[in-house]
């Protein structure tokens, strides 16, 4: 059953997050030219990407913990490697996007990392929103299975 996946947890519970994060970070973010629901839409696929993210970081610390499982016994090892995934993948998703014209401009009031130039708000989303996800698809339901 898919709700027993631990990895459809932290996509649903990570992409609910994602969005308020998302939705609350945009005054740090140029919205110049912006609808609302432009807004809306552009928070709604970044969430989606990043409950990807999330999944994608899951799944390299279930390996390194051997067991997708993980999130029931929290290695210290496997919860690094999860953050420090999202991290290294924000760090490089962040990057291309602001120094290319297809992605996204910080506004003046985003504080930057002065060693790659990127927003510290979404480097504090990924420590923040990931294990805000964790914590949520460990809360009570159908019981966790690797099936």
């Amino acid at each position: 059953m898919l709700i027993k996946a631990p990895e459809f947890r932290i996509a649903l519970f990570g992409s609910l997050a994602a969005f308020l994060w998302e939705m609350w970070q945009m005054p740090f973010y140029d919205q110049s030219g912006m609808t609302f629901m432009d807004m809306v839409k552009g928070c709604s696929l970044g969430s989606l990407g990043d409950a990807g993210i999330m999944v994608f970081a899951y799944r390299i610390a279930a390996w390194l913990a051997r067991s997708r499982l993980w999130l029931i016994t929290l290695p210290p090892r496997a919860i690094f490697a999860y953050v420090a995934t999202g991290l290294a993948v924000t760090i490089i998703v962040e990057h291309v996007a602001i120094n290319f014209d297809f992605g996204w401009r910080y506004s003046g009031l985003m504080p930057l990392d002065p060693l790659f130039g990127t927003g510290l708000v979404p480097i504090a989303m990924w420590v923040v929103v990931p294990l805000a996800a964790l914590w949520l698809a460990r809360m009570p339901g159908p019981a966790l299975s690797e099936e």
